[in-house]
């Protein structure tokens, strides 16, 4: 593992990436690229090796870059390089870095070498869906278990872990085959099928709990999808959210939470649940009509686009076909060789050309109409479609307003029902919280404050 130089650090600054592109140019463009300069924007590969930097920093130009070679130097952080999207090659090797970090955002980045640093743990390597080679040789790992972290990534083809620790164990080959599906290499040898067959039968047990394990990970995560779908398709829709719109009522009700920890399930929670039914039926019924009228809208807005476009290549067609047409008369006219004919020739293009810019004016008023045509159909369309789910949305937050007025009454009765009976002494005083009845639970200590009892009162 490196060690700190006695030579100043060097700062990555503008001069020593200047330096750095230049001299990765091929000699035949050196020159020129000394004295025209070379757009960051251009490089896609970098070298910083052998310069001893101590700190990665101001690489943000070099946004197309898909290969950073910044090993033999002394740094002691991954940083600074997440904004490299198109990155996927990166060196670090021989370096002091002692923790993985600060590869987030690089899902391009398929090779990775981090060897001969001070790593004593495998962690932060989640963003990197498509890694297919990753070298972690000469490092501090110490925990074999920790290899199972790897276990997520399916492209992971080449893995090095040599001169680690956990290499010292007497089953490590077998225990990394085993946890590690699909390596074709492990520190720098051929995996051989004999070899993985072996390995999956020791540790069968492990095998099974992290089949279970992936199936519980691929459910969540083919959940979070759909459930991703679903919100890209409301927010499309101008309806996002819709479906915690019910709940939102209760959570961000402050009146309710202030009052929530005295209401007991009933009879609050017989109420909120036939609530909540109704309340479902007309948002079903809005998200369907919406949606509906949604994909319509796309439709016409795709049919809009397509016969502009027609409309227009037509018309390019036709007036292409002139311009060709002219382009001919002028030829044979500039390759004729008879100077008598030269003022028929004149006059015969003259008139050809005012017949092309007639014809070409002609063509685009015609083509003007047709937009306004086609546009004035796709507004009146479109309008329809948008007024259509305006006025639904409109009738439905009515019907919503009126189940909430409905609910808030039925409660209210509720609530006053069950003050009163207790203020009529019709509860008993060691009412305890699993008792059911009256909607309240520890009514005697959560009521004696005679200011709760007065707002639940005002609040009902």
């Amino acid at each position: 593992m490196n060690t700190y130089s006695t030579i100043e650090p060097t700062v990555i600054d503008e001069d020593l990436l200047r330096k750095a592109v230049n001299e990765q140019v091929s000699p035949e463009i050196a020159d020129t690229a000394r004295r025209e300069g070379i757009d960051p924007s251009d490089v896609t590969t970098l070298r910083l090796d052998y310069k001893n930097i101590l700190k990665i920093d101001n690489l943000w130009m070099f946004q197309n870059l898909t290969k950073l070679q910044i090993d033999n130097n002394i740094i002691e952080r991954i940083e600074n390089i997440s904004f490299l999207k198109n990155l996927q090659w990166l060196d670090l090797s021989f370096n002091n870095i002692s923790k993985i970090e600060g590869l987030d955002g690089l899902t391009k980045l398929t090779d990775l070498t981090l060897y001969n640093n001070r790593i004593s743990r495998i962690e932060n390597l989640d963003d990197l869906v498509k890694l297919n080679v990753l070298s972690l040789g000469n490092n501090g790992l110490t925990v074999l278990e920790n290899v199972n972290y790897l276990a997520k990534f399916e492209n992971l083809r080449v893995l090095n872990l040599s001169g680690n620790t956990i290499c010292r164990s007497q089953n490590y080959r077998h225990y990394i085959l085993a946890h590690i599906r699909g390596l074709r290499y492990l520190d720098y040898r051929l995996v051989d099928d004999d070899s993985v067959a072996a390995a999956k039968q020791q540790y069968i047990d492990d095998i099974i709990a992290q089949e279970e394990e992936d199936k519980i990970v691929a459910a969540r995560r083919e959940q979070e999808k759909k459930r991703s779908e679903q919100e890209a398709l409301y927010e499309s829709a101008h309806i996002p959210s819709i479906d915690s719109l019910f709940n939102s009522l209760f959570t961000e009700d402050p009146d309710f939470q202030r009052f929530a920890p005295i209401i007991t399930p009933e009879p609050f929670t017989d109420l909120r649940d036939e609530y909540q039914a109704k309340f479902d039926v007309v948002i079903n019924e809005l998200k369907h009509f919406v949606l509906k009228r949604s994909t319509e809208k796309q439709e016409e807005l795709e049919m809009f686009r397509k016969c502009l476009i027609e409309t227009k290549e037509k018309t390019d067609a036709e007036s292409w076909g002139k311009c060709k047409k002219f382009s001919g008369i002028k030829k044979r006219i500039q390759q004729s060789n008879n100077p008598g004919e030269i003022h028929s020739f004149f006059r015969n293009l003259r008139e050809e050309s005012n017949a092309l810019s007639d014809g070409l004016l002609s063509h685009e008023m015609t083509l003007v109409e047709q937009f306004e045509d086609v546009l004035k159909e796709f507004e009146r369309n479109y309008t329809e479609l948008s007024s259509s789910i305006t006025e639904t949305g409109a009738s439905s937050f009515a019907r919503l307003r009126e189940l909430e007025n409905e609910f808030h009454e039925r409660l209210s009765e509720a609530v006053l029902a069950a003050v009163d009976r207790f203020i009529k002494g019709d509860v008993a005083r060691d009412t305890d919280k699993d008792k059911e009845g009256l909607g309240f639970a520890d009514v005697e200590d959560e009521l004696r404050d005679v200011g709760l009892m007065q707002q639940l009162i005002a609040l009902a």
